[in-house]
């Protein structure tokens, strides 16, 4: 209510005097008609003018202002036309100002891909070949300290610089410091394990090949992958993969989008769309799709491996499934009959649901009666089979999170539990179920499991810090989760259950 607010434009006095502000004013004024983009020319190369007054007078007045070098700010020499100069002789000057900005350029570049081909022929000298380490292999078995243990070989300083001496001396600083020895415990006497040596040696030299690797594809040259430069290396990394031999042609993209996917979810949680290498190659995410590259995996580990190929095929397999119009994406009524591992039918509740289309990236199609509606594609499916697989980790409750926030409010109020919990025991009807509880039981109950910093409501940290927050996601949203919580104790074996009688 009242009158709407007026804005004044404040005197810029700290960039432009009172004098330099009126001129302005009176040169636009006195031009006749133009075009924006002439007018918007010539008020550029007047304020150019007034900013070369002041300093030549600035200049004049204190002379070692020109020898102050700028650290921060680079000098932008934007090409100007005769129009600009006023006379015959400007253009020549702006060709030339135009020339010595493309040589600068050209230089830049040229000196940036100079340097980042320098860093790795470095990290190249630090990789240790094949022959390398099964050279550094024996050497450690041979200069083992007593007392010796076939089960746990160990050596100590002096057997260790006698190994540094007899490898490469490019690997000396890298590898074989003393630093490096004392990054394992020793025991009485003094002695490190060499299978762990070696095999933080094996792990080192991985991890440079694949930041070589990345180097190649990091076109915007600031330490960070987008999603089509982590594809392209997924899709050069198949090779070298045995767990992926079988992997189909006509099945290639969805792996690849599958593959990457993961390395989003957890690793880019502001949705920035490039991820730091840096926490890639720390990643316990990389460890699972390097892990690939041996070749005696063995069944139960593939099955458990989001990368691999047998765990893919299940994940388009279930998409594929829900898809019940078969157009490529979930509807909201598809993505009721999501299952998460619990029985057929599935738990989900509508309000729940109808929050992953109002927060998730969807797409507007047409049903078969022409109605408009939104539906997930496949990379938002991932998300969420990802959050509902990793429900206990900090990126799947802020996902959660997120969904059960309904006021965007960053905190979640008892009306909230309230909400999301109704519509459970709807299910429960659904389902024909009794579920013996009151919605203010619940609600009590979940507060006390949370123990909240603040009483009155839930934030995030507290969801995170409370270490139930899978249960207290699933309580709210999943009919299957809750009854499952609810039961716990008579659903949980006793002891001596099933033994005969003595």
């Amino acid at each position: 209510s009242g009158s709407p607010r007026r804005f004044e434009v404040k005197p810029m006095s700290s960039v432009l005097s009172a004098a330099d502000v009126d001129r302005l004013r009176r040169y636009a004024t006195r031009r006749p008609a133009q075009s924006r983009e002439a007018a918007e020319a010539e008020v550029q190369a007047e304020t150019e003018r007034i900013w070369r007054e002041r300093e030549t007078a600035e200049l004049r007045r204190d002379p070692t202002f020109a020898q102050i070098p700028r650290f921060h700010l680079k000098r932008s020499h934007a090409p100007r036309t005769s129009a600009h100069r006023g006379g015959g002789g400007g253009g020549a000057r702006a060709s030339a100002a135009s020339s010595a900005d493309d040589q600068r350029r050209a230089l830049e570049e040229g000196v940036g891909k100079l340097a980042r081909r320098r860093l790795r022929e470095h990290m190249l000298s630090l990789m240790l070949e094949p022959a390398e380490l099964d050279e550094c292999w024996r050497l450690l078995r041979a200069h083992a300290s007593p007392p010796a243990s076939p089960l746990d070989e160990r050596i100590d300083y002096a057997g260790f610089c006698r190994v540094a001496d007899a490898m490469p001396a490019r690997l000396g600083r890298h590898f074989f410091g003393a630093e490096h020895f004392l990054r394992f415990p020793n025991d009485p006497w003094g002695r490190v394990s060499i299978v762990h040596y070696f095999c933080w040696l094996r792990s080192k030299t991985a991890i440079l090949r694949t930041r070589i690797e990345f180097s190649i594809y990091d076109h915007s040259t600031d330490g960070t992958l987008g999603e089509r430069e982590l594809e392209q290396w997924v899709s050069d990394l198949l090779p070298q993969l045995p767990a992926l031999r079988e992997l189909r042609e006509e099945f290639f993209p969805f792996y690849k989008v599958t593959a990457v996917r993961k390395f989003f979810f957890f690793l880019d949680p502001r949705r920035r769309g490039r991820i730091s290498l840096q926490k890639m190659l720390s990643s316990p995410i990389m460890h699972e799709l390097l892990e690939l590259r041996r070749g005696d995996l063995g069944q139960e580990e593939l099955r458990q491996n989001w990368f691999s190929l047998e765990y893919a095929e299940m994940l388009y397999s279930d998409y594929l499934e829900l898809d019940a119009d078969q157009n490529g994406m979930l509807s909201v009524g598809e993505l009721m009959r999501f299952r998460g591992g619990a029985p057929p039918g599935g738990g989900l509740t509508a309000p729940f649901v109808q929050r992953v289309f109002q927060e998730c990236h969807t797409y507007r199609t047409k049903s078969d009666d022409g109605v408009a509606q939104s539906e997930l594609d496949y990379k938002s499916y991932l998300d969420f089979v990802l959050a509902h697989s990793y429900k206990g980790t900090p990126e799947a409750l802020t996902y959660f999170f997120k969904l059960l926030d309904l006021r965007r409010a960053g905190r979640l109020l008892g009306l909230d539990l309230a909400y999301f919990f109704r519509a459970v025991l709807e299910k429960f009807d659904e389902l024909g179920e009794e579920p013996n509880c009151l919605v203010a039981d619940v609600q009590d109950e979940i507060f006390d499991m949370v123990k909240p910093a603040d009483p009155r409501y839930i934030t995030l940290q507290d969801l995170i810090n409370c270490r139930v927050g899978d249960t207290i996601v699933g309580m709210l949203t999943d009919a299957h989760a809750f009854y499952q919580h609810d039961r716990r104790e008579e659903l949980m074996p006793h002891d001596g259950e099933g033994a005969g009688e003595g």
